[in-house]
This record gives C-alpha cells, sequence and structure tokens, in this order.
C-alpha cells in the first residue's frame, strides 16, 4: 500500500471525489499518482500506542509501574462504581419500599370501599 491509506478511507474519498478514479465494469479504479505528487495527502509519522517517550518529550515510567499505577487506579475506579451502583440500589429500593407502602395504603381503602358498598347494597335489597 503505498499510500498506508484503508479501504474505508478510499471509499470515503470517493464518495466526496477528493481522489480520481475511474468506474469500469463494476470496480472503481484509482488513477495512480507519485507519491510526491499528491498534495491532498500528506504522509505523516504516527507515534505508537507503545512509543517510548510521550507527548510532552519525558521518558514514560518503567511499564511495570505503569501497570502497577494503572492496576491501582482501576481498582479505585472499580470501587467507586460500586459504592455508587451500592448507592443507587439503595435508593430505589426504598423508592420501592415507598410504592409498596403507598400501593397497600390503597388497597386497605378499596377494600374497606367496597365492605361499604356491599353493606349499601345488603341494605337496600332488604
Amino acid at each position: 500500500m503505498k499510500y498506508k491509506v484503508s479501504i474505508s478511507t478510499l471509499r470515503r474519498r470517493i464518495k466526496t471525489e477528493d481522489i480520481q478514479y475511474k468506474f469500469d465494469d463494476g470496480k472503481y479504479l484509482i488513477l495512480d499518482e507519485p507519491v510526491a505528487a499528491s498534495p491532498n495527502y500528506v504522509q505523516e509519522h504516527r507515534p505508537s500506542l507503545k512509543s517510548d517517550v510521550s507527548e510532552s518529550g519525558v521518558p514514560r515510567m518503567s511499564s511495570l509501574e505503569a501497570n502497577k499505577e494503572s492496576g491501582e487506579s482501576v481498582i479505585t475506579a472499580a470501587n467507586r462504581l460500586l459504592a455508587d451502583l451500592k448507592k443507587a440500589y439503595t435508593q430505589i429500593l426504598q423508592e420501592k419500599e415507598l410504592q409498596i407502602q403507598r400501593l397497600n395504603s390503597e388497597i386497605s381503602d378499596l377494600n374497606t370501599l367496597i365492605k361499604v358498598l356491599e353493606s349499601e347494597n345488603h341494605r337496600l335489597r332488604n
């Protein structure tokens, strides 16, 4: 791959007509240009994720120290998430208990109403 461009990038560039191409027999044929003659696409050096130097130019910690610190930060984040989940779960339980109490009260009121209406119905029939 001369230009080091992904297939999806080529598709996007064909769709937006950023590159010259020829459609022939159901295929898109890209016209080849010398790398230096392509003004739109400058090859850039992209640092890898495993680079030994950070963006500030300061050497990174050893991988063991970084893993230890990373592991501690993951544990801290997991503990924080666990505490948040417990808090949310407790709040939901409290809301459900209040809802159950309200519904039980409503059931009690409806049962009382049923008894009153049944007694009134019985009284009117006799």
